[in-house]
């Protein structure tokens, strides 16, 4: 089961929030409108003040998920919200933001990175994690979830709240402190420490009470090699080959890329199509499987 919410109607009233999810995470059609009679089930959790989460990403793929910026050309998300589509960066509030196209997919379980068309141009990006919380940590979620149950509206602004560490292996599952994820949290990111160990994914126990539900996130650390090795990114933060700024760097040897990173030489700008460490004589018009001009 999992939280991943199709997209609505356009003009759909959107409000905040940030909750727990029912047994069934099916979630409404795109033409279906927000329930208005069901009593909501808000449980905590509180709005993230704008400008404080700038590495937050709005995701569409087919349905709305959340997910965050590692780095400026790679988005993390869960492998369920579906491949390409597109993501808004840049602001906290829903549906707005600049909309960069989705023109790679990465999987693994039930995590996924997406490599964006251009930069996300973001101020701060989620370091990644490389080693898991302890039993009974104190975490944080984030997202755009829906505000009630079943199938309410998105919150209209990025939605925090804590969780208790419960269980730690593949996931890193979370019981309610003060809120907890519900419709649209798919993919939004579990954040220990400063750095993200986790994507949302669903329920995983705690019976049909929206607010008692625990709620697995995939673990990042024990996918940190993984990240690292399709985008260049050390967990910390590190390594990110694309810092934000319009300016595109000349390549260099023995230096790191990411697929997507781009340089300049020899008067052209060239993107690259495999993650790696560059060697002298490795210069992008030698490489043609390594580079292509942009």
């Amino acid at each position: 089961m999992r939280l991943k919410l199709l997209s609505m109607a356009l003009g759909a009233t959107l409000v905040t929030g940030l909750v727990t999810a029912p047994a069934s995470y099916a979630g409404p059609s795109q033409t279906s409108e927000p329930t208005t009679t069901t009593t909501p089930f808000i449980i905590g959790g509180s709005t993230v003040p704008d400008g404080a989460a700038p590495w937050a990403a709005q995701v569409q793929a087919g349905g709305f998920c959340s997910g965050s910026v590692i780095g400026q050309l790679w988005v993390l998300t869960a492998a369920h919200c579906g491949p390409g589509g597109s993501v808004r960066v840049g602001s906290q509030r829903l549906g707005q933001g600049q909309t960069i196209r989705v023109v790679q997919d990465f999987a693994n379980g039930d995590m996924a990175v997406k490599r964006l068309a251009s930069s996300a141009n973001v101020s701060q990006v989620m370091p990644i994690a490389g080693s898991a919380p302890p039993m009974g940590a104190t975490v944080q979620i984030y997202g755009w979830g829906g505000i009630s149950a079943p199938g309410g509206p998105l919150a209209q602004s990025l939605k925090t709240a804590n969780l208790r560490v419960v269980a730690v292996g593949s996931t890193i599952n979370g019981a309610p402190i003060n809120g907890q994820a519900y419709f649209g949290d798919s993919g939004g990111p579990m954040v220990y420490n400063g750095q993200q160990i986790g994507t949302c994914t669903g329920p995983v126990g705690g019976g049909s009470d929206p607010s008692r539900l625990t709620v697995a996130y995939q673990s990042v650390p024990q996918r940190a090699a993984w990240i690292t090795q399709i985008t260049g990114i050390n967990p910390g933060g590190g390594g990110d080959p694309n810092p934000p700024g319009p300016g595109v760097g000349a390549w260099q040897p023995n230096t790191s890329y990411a697929v997507g990173a781009r340089v300049t030489y020899g008067g052209r700008t060239y993107q690259a199509l495999q993650a790696h460490t560059s060697l002298p004589g490795w210069e992008p018009p030698n490489v043609p499987a390594l580079w292509q001009p942009s």
